[in-house]
């Protein structure tokens, strides 16, 4: 039998297995007892902790840790590192002081979604369609790469074309999406995870030994491309300045931990005290850490094999340290990394078209209605994906993520912080940092050529400023808005009421 035939073996079992979970989270789905909108956005609020951080993990990630970060790395060198300094910190230290509220806000809101919990919380049932319109324009084409991605993988592995392996996997995630839901996305996530897990710790201990450590890591890039041991870059046309640091930093804690189609399970926790926030946390913190060692290969990779495709530089690795049989093993590692965003990605477009904007606009709209829309904008979405595809997939895959994440989370870092921490943000100055983080990030990007990755963690700062300053200023023209501040806190009986309903 061919490594071909084995690829292909590994990826049907692969789908088989999703298509199963999809199946049983489809008649868990109808037996719970939240209503179709909670049981199909949110799981029903019972999907136990560890499984949600396994999907909140593995969904942050992407393929970008897997094969675009150590692609990226392996042509600049060390200063593509400082991604990964922050980007698991960001996904977890903000998480201490912002989960546990925001679970309580949504719950008293009746959210079930960020856009919806933010509409609640600024008291604006307009900002809801442009969070919405906004945020599915980004998502639409941070799809579209994902799935380049993953249909290429899959021709280099199996052979099969790569008009076909779109098809086949988009086929197979939105059945698992649609008739599953959240619950069916939580636990084909896990069972991805597992897998993503099993990849990072045998293929990064494995290149280790074959280098010869960090020493000999160290040493053979003294040897063969000495530059890539610098910190930072330097010059006028530098990629990674010194200044470019501290902006990553802001994209680690701000933009990746606002994005939408992570931020649902936030929302889903099923028990809000400190003990189960801190266990998710720290399971995030584990799997993240060992996802981004990833990000050493890259490295061991442009040493070993230095004329391999940076693109494919961890498959070519997969497919030298290991056996056909291991290696499709692996494989099915780097599907998960890619099909457990798209998932991801699928549900909360068509969340912000079915709940967010039909269920707002129309009065018609009832919880299973919702539900039906969102599942038919879900297939309209994947329609629109492989249009693109087949016409004009994107050509830098890891760029063009970076550009959808900083359009959506520099317009909701700023309003999500604020209505989290400041009782008296006003709806004004969300309105202004709504708008003004799409707009300084473009700016910054394609008028003034900053450095994308200076520009993609900077555009937080103008609309937080704008944020400040304008609430401040209202609040002492105006006075404060009650109703707003009422929003913010929640009244000490009912704080009692909702933490005695999730401690059962």
């Amino acid at each position: 039998m061919s490594d071909q035939h084995f690829y292909m073996i590994f990826f049907a079992v692969f789908i088989v297995i999703n298509l199963i979970l999809a199946v049983w989270g489809w008649l868990k789905m109808r037996k719970g007892k939240s209503g179709d909108d909670v049981e199909y956005f949110l799981g029903g609020k019972v999907t136990p902790i560890v499984v949600l951080a396994f999907s909140y993990c593995a969904t942050s990630v992407s393929a970008g840790s897997f094969i675009g970060d150590p692609g990226f790395i392996s042509t600049v060198g060390w200063p593509y590192y400082w991604f990964t300094v922050f980007t698991v910190p960001g996904l977890v230290i903000p998480g201490l002081f912002v989960i546990r509220r925001l679970r309580l806000q949504s719950s008293r809101y009746g959210s079930l979604s960020l856009t919806d919990y933010l509409c609640s919380r600024y008291n604006s049932s307009s900002m809801k369609i442009y969070i919405s319109v906004v945020m599915v324009i980004c998502y639409l084409f941070m799809l579209v790469s994902q799935y380049k991605g993953a249909a290429l993988l899959l021709q280099s592995y199996t052979g099969i074309d790569f008009s076909t392996g779109l098809l086949v996997m988009m086929v197979a995630v939105v059945f698992f999406v649609n008739v599953g839901g959240f619950r069916s996305v939580a636990w084909t996530d896990f069972f991805q995870g597992a897998f993503m897990t099993i990849l990072a710790a045998a293929l990064v201990t494995v290149a280790l030994m074959k280098i010869g450590g960090f020493t000999g890591l160290e040493s053979s890039l003294q040897d063969v491309a000495p530059n890539y041991l610098r910190t930072y870059d330097k010059g006028p046309d530098a990629i990674f300045p010194w200044y470019s640091i501290p902006c990553i930093a802001l994209f680690g804690f701000f933009i990746m931990f606002s994005q939408p189609y992570i931020a649902s399970r936030y929302l889903a926790v099923p028990n809000i005290s400190r003990k189960k926030i801190g266990q998710f946390l720290l399971i995030t913190l584990v799997l993240g850490a060992m996802f981004n060692a990833m990000i050493f290969l890259g490295l061991i990779g442009h040493v070993l094999f230095p004329k391999a495709n940076p693109d494919y530089l961890t498959v070519t690795m997969t497919r030298e340290f290991f056996t056909p049989v291991l290696s499709g093993i692996m494989m099915i590692g780097f599907f998960s990394a890619m099909l457990s965003t798209a998932s991801g990605l699928l549900l909360v477009i068509g969340q912000s078209i079915g709940s967010d904007l039909y269920a707002h606009l129309s009065k018609k709209a009832t919880p299973r209605k919702t539900v039906w829309v969102t599942q038919a904008s879900i297939i309209a979405s994947a329609l629109f994906v492989l249009y693109f595809n087949m016409v004009k997939p994107p050509a830098l895959l890891q760029v063009f993520i970076f550009l959808s994440l900083s359009g959506v989370g520099s317009m909701l870092a700023v309003p999500l912080f604020a209505g989290v921490s400041w009782r008296y943000a006003r709806k004004e100055g969300a309105w202004c940092a709504l708008i003004a983080g799409p707009v300084s990030y473009l700016l910054m990007d394609y008028v003034f050529h900053i450095s994308w990755t200076v520009s993609m963690g900077l555009c937080v700062v103008p609309p937080a400023i704008l944020m400040v300053v304008v609430s401040m200023v209202l609040n002492k023209v105006k006075g404060i808005d009650h109703k707003l501040v009422e929003l913010h806190g929640l009244e000490a009986p009912e704080k009692r009421e909702i933490r005695h309903e999730f401690a059962k």
